[in-house]
């Protein structure tokens, strides 16, 4: 069992008490399993004792599975005592069909980077006499893990699970609270509600960047641009060019048409949630079941994962969300909004009384997150088109515009309807169908500007011009 972090525990008291309910909400017994899960000797000793050379001789080549997973576990925060009850899980759905590797940082300066080799029932820690505390929010350490784990288990397909906070796309501060804590008990119903008048977001400091994967201990975390470094290096460096099979995300606000854009070259499928996650987050003993007695295509492993998600949550939210993306089918989509922002830009130039930014305001209303600039693609464009007829213009020739637009948004629809593998959502998150996208109400943040996404789309400068007229 972890040690109690108690001087965190109190000052984050009120966060600590949400989680705890959500983990006994979401949990098993954990008891039999606890008492099987022990730390077995390392497989090798020799480390190498520079900070980014920890794999270094550390070396556990086995025949290739069909599968291998490696979870990467930033659990230097606040999310830390969810990490030993995911841990538990993936033991207890560990089998001969996959390799499951662990990267796992903890809170505080003096506790050690810990990797372990999961397997039925325990935990094997490999590198027992590690003396580094390595930075889980330096893009080099996620590509080290990786390529080490790749190099040692090889396997047909490999995925890598992104375990931290996350914040999405734009850059607004460092992510320092938990999820949970935006979850209310309701009373009547006995299920979890998401706080929507509370907006952490809007309290961060607009030019501190956001990311996944936050390290407290060396206030660092992995920004848009560093996770596409890293991913291309992961790629080129230990798959020789390859894809990863699932970049999976267990953490918030990351399924967005921005995060499909930077990942599209190195992984065939993203699995990720448009709002926040519970603490909690994956169910990671049931996504193993059935990898025991069967072997699951890429696809089919991706839809359980989602189907998972849905079985786990539904019990006790109507906020939750999770979907998987087909990455080789996100070109369409990028390539359709550009096509859309153009002719909007036209009908915001030659509009009427400001009525189609009014129409445009409405549609892009009631359909976003926790993060309020972060809106549900696929319900924009379907309020666009029941609303078409709304748009007024001073020329009455630019109502040309509107044809072109009608058939780009039921094109639209069906693209993202198609990269759309899995979706699920709780009643209350009715409109969330995979596919998020920044469209903030007020001034673009200037580090957006900067990703590849805006620098390449018409997108960027739709938001932009919206804002100022």
């Amino acid at each position: 069992m972890f040690k109690l972090n108690l001087p965190y525990i109190k000052k984050n008291f009120g966060q600590t008490l949400i989680a705890l309910l959500v983990s006994l909400i979401c949990s098993y017994n954990f008891a039999e399993i606890d008492s099987r899960l022990t730390h077995a000797q390392p497989i090798v000793d020799d480390l190498n004792k520079d900070n980014h050379n920890c794999y270094k001789n550390l070396q556990r080549t086995r025949t290739p599975r069909k599968r291998t997973i490696m979870v990467y576990i930033a659990a230097d925060n606040d999310l830390f005592y969810f990490a030993w009850n995911n841990i538990k899980q993936l033991a207890k759905g560990a089998n001969n069909n996959v390799n499951i590797i662990v990267f796992l940082n903890e809170p505080g300066i003096h506790k050690k980077t810990q990797i372990y080799l999961i397997e039925k029932n325990r935990a094997v820690l490999l590198n027992k006499d590690n003396k580094q505390k390595l930075d889980s929010g330096n893009p080099k350490t996620l590509i080290d893990f990786c390529t080490w784990a790749i190099q040692n288990f090889p396997a047909d397909e490999y995925m890598l699970d992104l375990w931290n906070h996350g914040s999405g796309i734009d850059d607004r501060g460092y992510r320092t609270f938990n999820p949970s804590a935006l979850f209310v008990l309701n009373p009547n119903n006995l299920m979890l509600d998401l706080d929507r008048t509370a907006y952490p977001f809007a309290t961060y400091n607009t030019e501190t960047p956001r990311g996944i994967c936050f390290d407290e201990t060396y206030k660092t975390y992995l920004d848009s641009q560093k996770l596409q470094y890293a991913l291309e290096a992961i790629c080129t460096k230990a798959l020789g060019g390859g894809k990863l099979a699932i970049l999976g995300m267990d953490a918030c606000l990351m399924a967005m048409l921005e995060i499909c854009d930077l990942s599209e070259q190195y992984a065939d499928i993203l699995i990720a949630s448009q709002e926040v996650e519970l603490g909690p987050g994956w169910r990671y003993d049931k996504i193993l079941a059935p990898l025991e007695q069967h072997t699951l295509s890429r696809d089919d492993f991706a839809r359980h994962i989602v189907q998972v998600y849905h079985e786990t949550y539904s019990k006790i939210t109507k906020d939750y969300t999770l979907s998987a993306i087909e990455l080789a089918k996100i070109g369409p989509i990028k390539n359709n909004i550009n096509k859309v922002a153009g002719i909007l830009i036209e009908c915001l130039r030659h509009q009427s009384d400001n009525a189609i930014k009014a129409v445009i305001d409405t549609c892009r209303s009631n359909i976003g997150f926790e993060e309020p600039s972060y809106i549900d693609l696929y319900s924009f464009y379907s309020n666009l088109l029941l609303h078409l007829e709304e748009f007024k213009f001073q020329d009455m020739q630019k109502k040309s515009l509107l044809p072109q637009l009608r058939v780009l948004l039921e094109e639209g629809l069906m693209t993202i309807k198609s990269a759309t593998l899995a979706n699920v959502s709780g009643s209350n998150l009715a409109y969330a169908n995979g596919i998020s996208i920044y469209f903030p109400r007020q001034k673009m943040l200037s580090s957006y500007q900067k990703t590849e996404f805006a620098q390449n789309n018409q997108w960027a400068t739709f938001i932009s011009y919206y804002d100022i007229i």
